[in-house]
């Protein structure tokens, strides 16, 4: 995410033709949540994670839960599965501030609160409050701001309860068809809702807002159900079509076919980002908004969690 700060207008980056070849970095991980605290005929979730960074920062920044400045962690626990997603404010870049520590910090203070013995998964926008409240307080704060979305599945009654806040955001496939969808908070085009450690002596200067003030939802799941996290870096850039249509052609639902399939979604917005002449999301989004953009794909950072709803087998 390319974005605006409060107050800093110049923050707001256009892309020429050399830096949209600057994509390079790809990765994908299988996550197989913890057995142990949970029955054997709960329903659970086959988790992959997969991602490309706009361009490699640094050599283990897959091994350190980043796709450039994109973070993601995927969490279990005896009652829920959990997982989340965050795309750091790229225009702390300007002001020599690592733009994906902040996203990092953030996912690592949720995943932390996952496993506290009071956690059961049902509110996600108050593991994202808790997760807030302790990166902000520390003695020696991360300065940064980022989206966040977060989504549990409990497991006893096989429902999704999600928190978005910004424009990353999720969606639920059912049958070849989107089921539910995220919708994104904005102050302004590519200016997301965003939560933000500032410097102390320019606070006002920022946009701050609350994690109470993420949008949450929730939605019952069935067998089969596929849920889908990610970063703008995959909305900005392939329509719902195209996504689907790569969704649907899955075979299976194991962990070998659903890495396979997140790896074709983010090669195939890798490669929409690299299109000047496509008319992606972004550009459509930007005409809407009567901001002047020459088309074609928006480089960007991208992470992706895809999972599907599996029962025991008898």
């Amino acid at each position: 995410m390319i974005t605006r700060l409060k107050n800093w207008p110049c923050l707001l980056k256009r892309f020429s033709i050399q830096q949209i070849h600057q994509f390079t970095h790809l990765s994908g991980r299988l996550e197989r949540a913890p057995q142990s605290g949970k029955s054997s005929r709960d329903p659970y979730l086959v988790t992959v994670v997969q991602g490309r960074s706009k361009k490699p920062r640094f050599p283990g920044e897959r091994s350190n839960q980043r796709f450039g400045e994109d973070s993601w962690f995927v969490s279990s626990t005896p009652l829920a599965e959990v997982m989340g997603v965050a795309d750091g404010v790229g225009g702390w870049r300007d002001l020599g501030v690592d733009a994906g520590r902040f996203a990092k910090e953030l996912m690592s203070c949720c995943s932390g609160q996952t496993q506290l013995s009071d956690f059961d998964g049902r509110s996600p926008r108050n593991l994202l409050i808790a997760g807030f409240q302790e990166l902000s307080h520390r003695e020696q704060p991360v300065v940064g701001s980022s989206t966040a979305c977060l989504a549990t599945m409990h497991r006893k009654d096989c429902t999704l309860y999600t928190a978005n806040l910004g424009d990353s955001g999720f969606l639920v496939v059912r049958n070849g068809r989107v089921l539910h969808r995220s919708v994104e908070q904005t102050h302004d085009f590519n200016t997301p809702y965003q939560l933000t450690v500032p410097p102390e002596d320019r606070k006002e200067s920022y946009y701050c807002d609350k994690p109470e003030m993420a949008v949450s939802t929730r939605h019952s799941l069935l067998p089969g159900d596929l849920v889908l996290l990610a970063t703008d870096g995959l909305f900005d850039n392939m329509p719902e079509s195209t996504l689907l249509s790569i969704l649907n052609g899955l075979k299976e639902r194991g962990e070998r076919d659903l890495l396979e399939g997140a790896s074709r979604v983010v090669e195939k917005a890798r490669e929409l980002s690299l299109n000047a002449s496509f008319q992606s999301p972004f550009a459509i989004k930007a005409r809407q908004h009567n901001v002047s953009y020459s088309g074609g794909g928006k480089p960007d950072d991208i992470t992706l969690i895809l999972s599907s709803v599996e029962v025991p087998s008898v």
